[in-house]
């Protein structure tokens, strides 16, 4: 029998499924917080960026920002009858509950509750995602609106999905009750998704040009820097940072862009980006393209040294890799 190398194959099996088919990426480290009250809708609208006062069923991605309108945190959001869930990225449920609860006046009526041990939570990527729910029993989601959720039934258990941005393409996110998480799982597996790992799931993101919160979306940077003008709402209201994003928008004063680096070498996290000896940026996310077959990132580099074709070193672990601007996404959907 020929020998395999198995962690190489289950990343291009898992690559591959996001490219064509439809991987399955577990999420339970994501942050799942229930808001609740009667002022639920006034105490976002106040905190992040984007418009709150929705219907249940809709959703949407909204950015909670500090004075400085550096990004705290970016949440993706389900309006229920009762109370909007949460979802923050991975590992970021602990910083965002106790960010929230900071916030809460004496005479807010709002009431916040971790969901995180309770809920499993499952990424669906690639273009046969809503056939692979589908097949797995939760019924067609075509008109499901971006951002949109409804509650399905999968192996006999409640559960929510919401379609969401993807890696190169629409993706939904799976909800389900904890103790149906293997359940759950099984019943996608069956249904044709094929399991992707955070390596191969880096390369599509990075490919595709999606910054994630909490790699590349921190308080170094603030939305308009992060290519995120979509989900500040012009016309909400005040919010923490509103002035200083209404001002870089109206005065066209964005002065560090997020950008794709093609480099002849890999670099790390945290490297430095020269032009002419000077630091005009950092890699905040780097991979080995598949699609590519080359290092790429994703960096925030100051204009107009952002512009694509700009020849830049990039400083990493003691080398100096050449390198080059490139415009995003590296691999079109």
């Amino acid at each position: 029998m020929q020998a395999t190398n198995a962690p190489e194959d289950l990343f291009l099996a898992g690559y591959r499924a996001g490219k064509s088919g439809a991987a399955l990426r577990d999420e339970s480290s994501a942050g799942r917080i229930w808001l609740a009250g009667d002022d639920r809708i006034a105490f976002m609208q106040r905190l992040s960026t984007n418009e709150m006062r929705l219907p249940p069923g809709a959703g949407t991605v909204t950015i909670l920002t500090s004075p400085t309108a550096r990004i705290v945190a970016m949440l993706t959001v389900q309006v229920h009858r009762d109370g909007l869930l949460l979802i923050t990225g991975a590992d970021q449920g602990p910083t965002v509950f106790m960010t929230l609860r900071s916030q809460i006046f004496f005479s807010d009526k709002v009431e916040l509750a971790g969901r995180g041990a309770a809920l499993a939570q499952f990424g669906v990527y690639g273009p046969e995602a809503d056939a692979t729910l589908a097949k797995a029993g939760a019924g067609d989601l075509s008109d499901l609106a971006m951002f949109s959720w409804r509650e399905v039934t999968l192996s006999g258990h409640p559960c929510t999905v919401q379609r969401i941005e993807g890696a190169g393409s629409d993706g939904l996110t799976v909800l389900a009750p904890a103790p149906a998480a293997s359940s759950v799982r099984s019943a996608l597996m069956n249904a044709g998704a094929v399991a992707i790992g955070e390596d191969a799931f880096a390369v599509l993101r990075v490919e595709a040009g999606v910054p994630a919160a909490g790699i590349d979306l921190t308080e170094q940077v603030n939305p308009l820097e992060a290519g995120l003008r979509r989900f500040c709402n012009d016309f909400k209201g005040c919010y923490t940072g509103q002035e200083i994003i209404a001002r870089q928008i109206t005065y066209d004063k964005v002065a560090t862009h997020l950008v794709g680096i093609r480099m002849t070498a890999l670099a790390v996290p945290g490297a430095q980006i020269l032009v002419d000896g000077r630091q005009v940026g950092w890699v905040s996310s780097a991979v080995q393209s598949v699609a590519l077959d080359q290092p790429i990132a994703l960096a925030f580099v100051r204009r107009p040294n952002h512009e694509p074709g700009t020849e830049v070193i990039v400083q990493s672990a003691g080398a100096a890799i050449m390198a080059e601007v490139s415009s995003l996404p590296f691999v079109a959907a």
